[in-house]
């Protein structure tokens, strides 16, 4: 597995992320006595209770979640349900509290579950591309409120994991951690906002006897402060600059009020106001959508003048919008994303539409927050149930039982032992790994699919002009043609091979076209010594990879024929700039306009937690393609990649597949913990038992796409080529 070309640190993958505080919709749900909301809600002014129907309730722009008894909780599986808190009941001059009447029995229908999601964002001049959304919570309770962190690495929002209480937590986007930023029972938070010094975040805080104010918490567990403990119920926020808050205050109806540090009341500047609230890039200003009648507006609010003007109507039943840069806004509108510059009108015309989301499952975006650095949007939408992919009616499951255990150790002992040293491409232990996987190929009953009716696909190499940057030690380069090899002095000259072999398709009609199974076995040989070990196996990266490959064609080789045909290729290079994979492309084996799809496999020997341990692996990209649900549907344990912010996928030989169109996906369970580029790599660390489930559930998988439905990308799936 290759570093990062942005960092080369000893985490394997790790991309650098640069998000900083983003502008995002602050949410809450309405005020509740110990975190609970009603699905009937009262509204109490002077001294009459007026109790709402469902209908009139959602009419006023309110969505009410369940609860787990008479006055239910969300807490159903994955996420919960949108919660609006735009109370619009009657006009008022001044906003009242809103008080909720405990002991009122649930009698509506439960509103649809949410999720968080994650999507790649593409911003140069005007345009704007949007990659696949990505399930970032997929866990039971309230998940809500997305706001990007400070520090550039992570994602705040509020959750609810089925107690009844409400905390902010963080999510690592480069480890897939998911903790509470703090326990505050029985208090909860919401609608987290971090500071521009990423040493504190700001919330509504739903205090023990339900007051809601704004507060304000230091992430380095200090004590939480109240920033204005005279204005309430607040529900919403926006800080247009460091000693001034846009706020939602509840009430009937509504209002927004500026408050400042040291003033202990706000200053009511509008009405019948909705729950989108933000500082605009670049400026002292604040957008606020405005309510009260139809269309609803995005109204901007200069608060040093305390002029407020229209900006551009919002389309019907949208009202959570954010922004991208100062003139740009995005909204959500069921299933499509659009966007508004300003400068090209003030009707609902002037939204342009990004792009329809609904293949990926989900419907009713809400919520939506765009990062610093404009790579990230993340956004709330409701999940959508989708029919699973029929059951292949191959006999892959007969193939669970042909993988044995004690073949698998003594493979990793071959190729991951000292005398392979560290499998450097070019090197003299290169070379006896290549004979090895020669000769287990063969065993297998595979095919010779390489040069000349071998195994070996050869290429040219030189050696290197200078050291290698991360080592010290020369390494080979590439060189372009055979013919340009030729012009080289002697000494210069290098070669290298990829190892490759075919079980042919038994289909007339398939048999052509080509499953291709990839795993790279070159490693980044010896280096300086690590308590005295110089040696750096790679067991795990990506020997581990390789006797799977050589598992998995033993175990298809000891059945019927596929209907397609199945390359099985170890390549060479990917720890030096991925040559292998780029020879390979410039020479295929198969047409690759033929090749229906590439399973890469890398670092499989140990379990991963956050896959759901042992016998279970991630796939890159999940959401990219029908791949990873084409597996899943089928009962192959595979989960989407829990760490985007890694940006695995294109981060190993899959990638140069996928950027030419062919869908290709890394599955792997490596879980940052177990070594990875050090002579610790041994195969002492690997989880044989673990691996060889993971083996047999690939061996299925292969199985399941040579003989079934050939994969397809997603819209705005595949990567885009890279710029020469």
């Amino acid at each position: 597995m290759a570093d990062s070309v942005r960092d080369r640190s000893p985490v394997p993958w790790r991309r650098k992320l640069v998000i900083e505080r983003s502008l995002v919709p602050q949410t809450l749900s309405p005020q509740r006595p110990r975190r609970t909301l009603e699905a009937i809600a009262s509204f109490t002014f002077s001294s009459v209770t007026l109790p709402m129907s469902r209908a009139a309730v959602e009419k006023s722009g309110v969505r009410v979640g369940r609860r787990p008894s008479a006055l239910r909780h969300t807490s159903a599986l994955t996420c919960f349900a949108t919660l609006a808190a735009t109370w619009v009941v009657a006009a008022s001059a001044v906003a009242e509290p809103l008080k909720a009447q405990p002991g009122i029995p649930r009698t509506s229908t439960p509103a649809p579950e949410a999720e968080v999601y994650l999507v790649p964002l593409t911003v140069r001049g005007d345009t704007i591309r949007i990659g696949v959304p990505a399930n970032l919570t997929r866990r039971a309770g309230y998940d809500n409120q997305p706001a990007f962190a400070a520090d550039s690495r992570s994602l705040f929002y509020t959750s609810n994991r089925g107690d009844g209480h409400t905390d902010i937590y963080r999510t690592d986007l480069s480890t897939g951690l998911s903790v509470p930023v703090r326990r505050t029972m029985p208090e909860s938070e919401y609608s987290a906002m971090p500071t521009g010094d990423g040493k504190a975040i700001t919330v509504i805080r739903v205090e023990a006897d339900s007051t809601q104010r704004l507060w304000q918490l230091p992430l380095d567990g200090g004590e939480a402060r109240v920033l204005f403990p005279e204005i309430k119920p607040v529900g919403y926020f926006a800080q247009p600059n460091d000693s001034t808050w846009a706020l939602f205050v509840l009430g009937t109806p509504a209002t927004l009020q500026l408050a400042h540090h040291g003033r202990g009341t706000g200053e009511v500047l509008a009405r019948d106001i909705g729950r989108s609230l933000h500082r605009i890039p670049g400026t002292n200003a604040v957008s606020f959508v405005q309510k009260g009648s139809t269309p609803w507006r995005v109204m901007r609010l200069d608060p040093d003048t305390r002029r407020i003007e229209p900006l551009v109507e919002l389309p019907t039943g949208s009202e959570d919008v954010t922004w991208v840069d100062s003139t740009t806004l995005l909204v959500g509108s069921d299933t499509r994303l659009l966007r508004w510059s300003r400068g090209s009108g003030t009707g609902v015309s002037a939204w342009q539409s990004l792009g329809d989301v609904g293949f990926a499952h989900l419907h009713h975006i809400s919520r939506l927050a765009v990062s610093a650095n404009r790579q990230w949007l993340a956004m709330v939408a409701e999940a959508t149930p989708r029919s699973a992919a029929s059951a292949s009616r191959s006999p892959a499951a007969t193939y669970v039982d042909r993988i044995d255990a004690a073949s698998v150790r003594r493979g990793i002992n071959i190729l991951a032992a000292d005398s392979m040293e560290g499998r450097m491409t070019g090197s003299r232990g290169m070379e006896r790994a290549a004979r090895y996987l020669e000769s287990a190929y063969k065993a297998a009953g595979l095919v010779p699919a390489g040069d000349s009716g071998t195994y070996r696909q050869h290429i040219p190499l030189r050696k290197a002009q200078g050291p290698n940057q991360v080592s010290g030690r020369e390494r080979p380069a590439p060189v372009e043609s055979w013919a340009q090899w030729n012009t080289l002095p002697a000494a210069d000259r290098l070669r290298t091979q990829n190892i490759a072999g075919l079980i042919v398709g038994s289909d007339p009609a398939l048999r052509d076209e080509v499953v291709l199974v990839t795993a790279h076995y070159d490693h980044i040989g010896v280096r300086a010594p690590v308590d005295g070990d110089s040696i750096n196996n790679g067991a795990d990266d990506d020997a581990s990879g390789n006797i799977a490959l050589i598992e998995i064609a033993k175990a298809l080789r000891s059945g019927p024929r596929p209907k397609r045909t199945i390359l099985f290729v170890a390549i060479t290079g990917e720890e030096v700039g991925g040559f292998g994979t780029q020879w390979y492309l410039r020479h295929p084996i198969r047409p690759l306009d033929k090749t229906v799809v590439d399973l890469n496999i890398e670092m499989i020997g140990n379990a991963d937690s956050l896959a759901g341990g042992k016998g279970k692996a991630w796939l890159t990209g999940y959401e990219r393609s029908t791949l990873g649900d084409l597996l899943a549907d089928n009962g192959i344990p595979l989960v989407p990649d829990p760490r985007p912010g890694q940006s695995f996928f294109t981060r190993s030989d899959n990638a140069a597949f996928a950027r030419i169109g062919i869908p290709a996906h890394s599955l792997s369970s490596y879980n940052l913990i177990t070594p990875y580029h050090s002579p610790k790599d041994e195969p002492s660390v690997i989880d044989v038992e673990h691996m060889t489930q993971v083996i047999a559930a690939t061996a299925r998988a292969v199985r399941l796409l040579a003989d079934g439905d050939r994969p397809i990308w997603h819209p705005g799936g595949q990567p885009e080529a890279r710029r020469r």
